[in-house]
């Protein structure tokens, strides 16, 4: 069974998705603090004490967006999932990865396409091409790199599942605040991202749960 508290995630993250989803068709007021918030951002991203984040060799906002391309998240990921499967005799990581990331593509992209958001200062998209909501990359890091973790640390003591959970909200940090720095996403396309991440991983998971066999030992 469901934990209930699992439950009550699930229908939050689904609402939290829906209303984004609902706001950005409609150009709702959601919309309005999008605006607000990049213009805010972008005062302080072109200001000389902050200009070296995104504008200097070292770049450590466009490093942390990079973790959202898949030709990075999930070579790491494929990477985590094969030494697993090698370690523990079981093709089970495998097949949570690739579950992960079939689920993955089977949603952000056609979200992508169906809504066609323009990015921050893009023009309109053009119809069947891609738009900015949900974020990719935040759902590519996301949820890449959060099932890698997951996996990894399965059945491990609660202090290192803690730590890693601590580790990873900070990574959905770092990656969704690094690309509306960059003005890349507008800051609801980055929570959409999250929501969906989060469901994505839920339900990763609950299809590749141990099955109880129903039968009786020696039947």
């Amino acid at each position: 069974p469901i934990p209930p508290y699992s439950r009550l995630i699930t229908g939050g993250l689904l609402l939290i998705l829906a209303v984004l989803t609902v706001t950005v068709l409609v150009h709702g007021p959601l919309t309005g603090l999008d605006e607000r918030i990049r213009a805010a951002v972008l005062a302080r991203a072109d200001s000389p004490g902050w200009r070296w984040l995104s504008d200097t060799p070292q770049r450590p906002a466009q490093l942390l967006t990079d973790l959202g391309m898949t030709t990075v998240a999930l070579p790491i990921l494929a990477a985590v999932a094969l030494a697993l499967a090698i370690r523990r005799h079981t093709l089970r990581p495998l097949l949570t990865a690739l579950t992960g990331v079939v689920l993955l593509l089977a949603t952000v992209i056609p979200m992508k396409i169906i809504i066609g958001r323009a990015g921050p200062g893009l023009p309109a998209v053009v119809p069947g091409q891609l738009g900015v909501f949900p974020s990719g990359h935040t759902a590519t890091a996301c949820v890449c790199f959060s099932l890698a973790v997951l996996m990894m640390v399965a059945g491990q003591p609660a202090r290192f599942r803690y730590a890693a959970l601590a580790g990873l909200a900070v990574l959905w940090l770092a990656v969704g605040a690094a690309l509306v720095w960059c003005d890349y996403h507008w800051f609801t396309d980055v929570v959409a991202g999250w929501a969906l991440s989060g469901l994505l991983i839920q339900l990763t998971f609950w299809i590749n749960r141990p099955r109880r066999s129903s039968a009786a030992p020696g039947l």
